[in-house]
């Protein structure tokens, strides 16, 4: 077995440490968001989302791993199941990359489907409590026809600030409060437009980071592959013979001639 390339030892290992806190940095993030979903209640509507999370988070981690010890002791059968589990995890990223492409596309009918746009008053207390998020965080009310999708029965937060930022328009309109009518200064930028932004945003981001690991797997794989020919390459040794009479050189001419000269 022949010793693997100095240089690409130095390349794979150090590739291999940064799949390892890649690896451990998804597991904790994981665990993370794991908690929060617990917290709000949600973990049963994400849950493929957290096990796929997890999953994935393991694999790169304890295939790294693998390869790290199989390179630095060279091992060939730690690089060649660090290399069919590196493989399997590149097809996974694949597909998931596929399906979040395709998911992005349908942001804006996920929400329609969601959500009873013109009548967000009628919706369960969750999907209400959600669009409330949205209008907090983006600084709009209602989803498709701004506040009037209320119908007189708005949160608070679409209610503008007493100051305003200038950058921020905000509309008066009539709102019920038990049994009175009450004017109020209410965002007029509806949420639909700015959900699917950011969903969408958030979906390239995601690619993104989804694409980078998928090349830095895929290069972890090349590299595996390489050492493992490597050091299948069997190192050729040059035979040495020693012969006892000197027959066939030069010397045995010159030797055959002074043995000549001294029998004359």
């Amino acid at each position: 077995m022949a010793p693997p390339n100095t240089c690409l030892k130095r390349a794979f290992s150090t590739l291999d440490v940064v799949l390892t806190i890649l690896g451990a940095f998804i597991l904790a993030f994981a665990l993370f968001q794991h908690g929060v979903l617990h917290n709000e209640q949600k973990v049963e509507e994400f849950h493929v989302v957290v096990i796929s999370v997890y999953a994935i988070g393991a694999a790169i981690a304890a295939g790294a791993t693998l390869g790290l010890y199989g390179v630095r002791k060279e091992k060939q059968w730690a690089l060649i199941v660090s290399s069919v589990g590196m493989t399997i995890i590149s097809l996974f990223l694949l597909l998931i990359s596929i399906a979040t492409a395709i998911e992005a596309n349908k942001v804006e009918q996920y929400i329609e489907e969601s959500y009873k746009l013109d009548h967000l008053h009628e919706v369960s207390e969750d999907r209400q409590q959600d669009v409330e998020e949205w209008q907090t965080m983006l600084q709009c009310c209602g989803l498709q026809n701004g506040f009037q999708d209320w119908h007189g029965h708005h949160p608070e937060s679409c209610l503008c600030p007493e100051k305003p930022d200038p950058s921020i328009k905000c509309v008066t309109a009539s709102f019920i409060n038990g049994t009175t009518t009450v004017e109020e200064l209410v965002y007029e930028q509806t949420c639909l437009p700015l959900m699917v932004g950011f969903m969408r945003r958030a979906f390239n981001i995601f690619l993104t980071l989804l694409f980078g690991l998928s090349i830095l797997v895929v290069i972890a794989t090349v590299m595996t592959l390489a050492l493992l020919y490597q050091m299948r390459k069997k190192t050729v040794n040059t035979a040495v013979v020693f012969k006892l009479t000197p027959s066939g050189s030069t010397y045995a001419q010159f030797s055959n001639s002074d043995q000549h000269y001294l029998l004359s």
